[in-house]
Formats: structure tokens, sequence, C-alpha cells
């Protein structure tokens, strides 16, 4: 990897990193405050009719954002012709939304659902005019503009929705405040970006484009079934409430997973595009992000687990209680989940559209039919499905990967095992340390995060540990940048 690319990527990991993290702190402190004024089933209501805006969403990019991406020169009319595809797909899918919204409201017997999804529906033709720009940005490693972005944007919708809830617009603050915070994020990104399109379109730079692009869009669409059916399943069988208590422990824990899988997918995937001709590099740059990302990953969902209790009490009350053993399995699946992400970013960025495709679509087959076949055992043995389920698409991921880039299971394993461990070690001491002790749970969570922090940065700077040694040396490079600003 060159020196101006390494640099690139290190710059973009940081801004990305604080655009997501900020992002989704805001997101979060919006959560904690909503969560103390509206109920579960209002959540719940929103977790039922998200599988239908995300279906949507995912025709809508059609895939060409990543192929676009994938192409090493992009031209002006292949991003011309992909913004004008999506505004098109935009209204159609309103319009489908719009007709078919009392049959949706008709299946989970919930008639107000049918003029919440019409409502809501806006959202695609407000996003279709950020999904180019923002590609664009992405496309040219400029992170800080999409970071600074997302957070401002973030932090209207934050202001809208606790407004309106303590206004008493109940399940709508939720609707109107992301509606308000998706027109905010468009506007900032088009006086960020000098991209504009032009009267242009082009079938044959679809047609190139979409040759890669159909195939990312199928697996988008299989990986967007898979994720959103389990809202759709418990909100049928069983209730809006236990959705809530599902959606709001979901919530909780992407928190860090979600974002530390967003950052490595929107920093990784146009790095390791570029060096998509230089196998060895591409290991090399491969090996050291997954051993970035465990050092972090494992640990964050580990102390989650370790502290779940207490944690969810103090930020959303006693009425969430039921959520917690949901939280905790989510977060033992989640352990695996960026990992995965650097593994399929990998097949992505070589252009193995079918290679991609045939993988992605073969594993989220087999992982709803695990999830009908378990949804019968109740929530939990459904969610005890889906966590193991990420540990099989861990071992199938890095087995392909052995196949294209040499970089295989047993490889990955003697990588992250150390850290695995590690969070091992310090997890079960943070936990049984205080024990059944009757000093304050808040007092006791405190302490367990702070045994649980001297055990892991300890043990892991004693052993000079890659991830350890990597973010110490970005961590060192942000200072000194800073030091020479003043």
């Amino acid at each position: 990897m060159s020196k101006s690319l390494k640099q690139h990527t290190i710059t973009g990991m940081v801004w990305s990193s604080i655009g997501k993290f900020g992002t989704l702190g805001i997101s979060f402190l919006s959560n904690i405050i909503l969560a103390r004024i509206l109920y579960p089933q209002d959540f719940g209501m929103i977790g039922m009719l998200y599988i239908f805006i995300a279906i949507s969403q995912t025709f809508i990019n059609g895939g060409l954002g990543s192929a676009l991406i994938q192409r090493k020169e992009p031209t002006h009319i292949d991003y011309s012709t992909v913004f004008y595809w999506n505004l098109f797909f935009a209204v159609f899918f309103i319009l489908i939304l719009y007709f078919t919204s009392p049959l949706i409201a008709g299946f989970y017997e919930m008639d107000e659902l049918k003029n919440i999804l019409r409502v809501q529906s806006i959202i695609l033709i407000i996003n279709s005019f950020s999904l180019v720009p923002a590609t664009y940005l992405q496309k040219n490693l400029r992170f800080k503009e999409l970071s600074i972005r997302n957070i401002i944007s973030a932090l209207v919708g934050l202001l809208a929705a606790v407004s309106l809830a303590y206004a008493g617009f109940g399940v709508w603050s939720l609707v109107y405040s992301t509606l308000l915070a998706g027109v905010t994020n468009v506007i900032l990104l088009w006086k960020m970006s000098s991209w504009r399109p032009t009267w242009e379109f082009s079938f044959e730079s679809l047609k190139n484009l979409f040759s890669f692009g159909g195939l990312i869009l199928l697996s988008a669409l299989v990986e967007t079934i898979y994720v959103n059916i389990q809202g759709l399943i418990i909100g049928k069988a069983f209730s809006a409430t236990k959705l809530g208590y599902y959606t709001q422990a979901r919530k909780l824990e992407e928190v860090p997973s979600a974002s530390l899988s967003s950052i490595v997918n929107e920093v990784s995937f146009p790095v390791f595009s570029k060096l998509q001709d230089d196998r060895q590099t591409l290991k090399r740059g491969v090996q050291k992000s997954i051993k970035s990302v465990v050092y972090l990953n494992f640990p964050l969902m580990a102390l989650l687990i370790v502290i779940a209790h207490p944690l969810f009490i103090l930020l959303y009350t006693s009425k969430w209680e039921p959520a917690v053993p949901y939280f905790r399995i989510l977060c033992l699946g989640s352990m695996l989940y960026t990992l995965n992400t650097v593994n399929t970013n990998v097949i992505k960025s070589l252009g193995k559209g079918n290679i991609y495709f045939i993988l992605q679509f073969s594993k989220r087959l087999v992982g709803v039919v695990c999830i009908l076949l378990s949804v019968r055992f109740g929530i939990e043995a459904m969610l005890w499905t889906i966590m193991a389920l990420q540990y099989v698409f861990f071992l199938v991921n890095s087995a392909v990967n052995g196949k294209l880039i040499g970089y295989g299971f047993w490889k990955q394993i003697k990588d992250v095992i150390g850290s695995y461990l590690l969070t091992a070690v310090a997890g079960i001491v943070a936990y049984f340390a205080l024990h059944a002790t009757p000093l304050n749970e808040n007092l006791i969570m405190i302490i367990q995060i702070i045994i649980f922090s001297l055990i892991y940065i300890g043990a892991s700077a004693w052993f000079k540990m890659e991830g350890y040694l990597t973010y110490k040396e970005i961590l060192i490079n942000v200072v000194k940048s800073k030091f020479k600003k003043v």
C-alpha cells in the first residue's frame, strides 16, 4: 500500500469513526430520551414497517453505488445515469407503498399503520437525492465532509424527535423527525459536494454498471430481507410490544457494532478496490484491517454483555427490562458481524459480483429457513439461531477469501484468537469479581468497566498486540497533527 493511500486510509478511518460514532451517539441519546416518553409499541410499529422501507431503498440503490466505487475511473455520465435511475425508482416505490399500505396494515391487523407507512415512504425520494453525491465523496475518500453532514443531520433529527414527542405526537415523532433529518442531510451534502448532475442518461453506462451492480443489488436485497425479517416475524407472531423490546435491544447493540461495521465498509471497500490488481498488498491490508477491527469489536461486545442489566435500567428505566436477554444474545452474535463485513468487502472489491451474489444468497437463504424453523420456540430461540449463524457465516466467508487472496479461515483464526481469548478472560473476571455483592448496581457497573478495561488494555500492551499498536499509532498521529496546527 503506497504511503499516500495509507495516509488517506488512516485519515478516512479517523473521520469516518468521528462521523459514525458521533451520529450513533446522537441517535443513542435521542433513543434514551424517547424511550422514557414513548411506549414499546410505538417503536414496535415503526419496526413492523421498516422492512418495507428497507427493501424499497435497496431497489433504489440498485447496487449501482457500489459499482461506481468498484469502477476504477467512473465518468460524469456514469454518475448522472445512476442519479436519475435512483430518482425514478424512488417515485415508483413510493407509489407502490402508497397503494399497498392498506394490505400491509391488514397483515398486521393495525389500521394506523396505513397512514404511517404512506408518510414514512417520503424518505425514499429524499434519500435518492443524496445517494450519488455521497458515493462521489466516498469514492474520493472525502470522509470529513460525509461525517460533518451526518452529525449535523442527526442533531436536527434529535431535536425534532424529542420536541415532537414532548408535544404528544407519539409514534409520529419518530416519522417526522426521520424526514426532517433526511432533508437536512441532502441540503448539507449538496453544499459540500461539487458534483452536480447534468441532463445526461446513458443506457450503455447503466448496462455496464449493472453487470456488477445488478448482482450487488440482488445480494443487498437478500441481506435486507434477512436482517429485517426478524422484525416482521416478531411483529406478526408475537406483538408490537415484544417487537418494541427487540427493536430497543437491537438499537443499543448497534451503537458499537453497526458503527464499526459501517466505518469498515465505508473505508475498506474503496481502498480494497484500489488494490484489486495487487493481491499481496491487498492481503496485507485485509489482514491489518481484521486485526484492528476485532481488537475493538470483541471487547466492546463482551463488555456490553457483562453490564447489560444495569445499563438498560439506567438508560431506559425498568419498563424496558424484558429487552435485556435479547440484547445479550445480539451482542454475542455481533462479535463476528464486523469481521464478516471485512471478508465480504474483499470479494466485492475484486469485482467478483457473481461469487458475492451466490455466497450471500446461499447464506441468507439458509439463514431465513433457520429463523422460520426456530421462531416456534420463542423469540430467544430465534435470536440464538441468528447468533450461531454469524459464526457459520464467518467460516464460509473466510474460506472463500482463502481461495481468492490466500487469507482463509485458519489464518484469520490465528490472527483473531488472541483478542478473542483476552476478551473472554477480561469479561469473566469483570463479571464474577463483584457477582452477587450488595453494592449498588450502577456502582458495580462502573467497577466492572474499569476492571475489564485495565485487564484488556494492560494485557494487550504487555503482549504488544498488533491491534493495540495500530490504534496507538493512529492516536499519536492525530495528536501530532493537532499540535502542528497549534
